[in-house]
């Protein structure tokens, strides 16, 4: 942080991290200190803005950053998860490989999210050449793409408690 007396602490965090982990960095803070808490949204690209910009104290981003401009530590990791309809045939499954994906209807975060990319630089790594029907701008819009039985949702396991 740049000013640790600070009664107010900014933290930058895609929105994504408003459902589970920016609430617990928030309880961390709360215990800790005297600070009540600014949340940001942005994108990934737009948290390390903040940051450079003194918006923000801190952010809550992926890996990589470049460690020329940023000190960082972890916070935690994450596993991509499949959301899919209960009818879906892989519905009993507990693990779903990346290869199973092939063939199958995609509802799928706008390429400007770091998930996307993830997302699909591992599908195609498996040889797997991602079906999109529907891309969406905003984090928890797949639910109902996929509950519509339009297709198969990869996404990260930490937003869905």
């Amino acid at each position: 942080m740049k000013n640790q007396e600070k009664q107010r602490i900014a933290i930058a965090a895609p929105s994504v991290f408003g459902f589970v982990t920016l609430p617990k960095v928030v309880a961390i803070i709360h215990s800790k200190t005297a600070s009540n808490v600014r949340s940001i949204s942005g994108s990934y690209e737009q948290i390390g803005e903040h940051i450079l910009a003194g918006r923000a104290d801190l952010g809550i981003s992926r890996l990589p950053l470049n460690a020329s401009l940023f000190e960082w530590v972890p916070l935690g990791s994450a596993r991509n998860v499949c959301i899919l309809h209960p009818d879906h045939r892989f519905s009993k499954r507990t693990c779903i490989e990346a290869q199973d994906l092939a063939g199958e209807t995609i509802v799928d975060i706008d390429p400007q999210f770091a998930a996307h990319q993830m997302n699909f630089n591992a599908l195609r790594f498996a040889g797997v050449e991602p079906d999109i029907l529907v891309e969406f701008d905003c984090n928890g819009h797949e639910a109902g793409y996929v509950s519509a039985g339009l297709g198969i949702s990869i996404t990260n396991e930490d937003h869905r408690a």
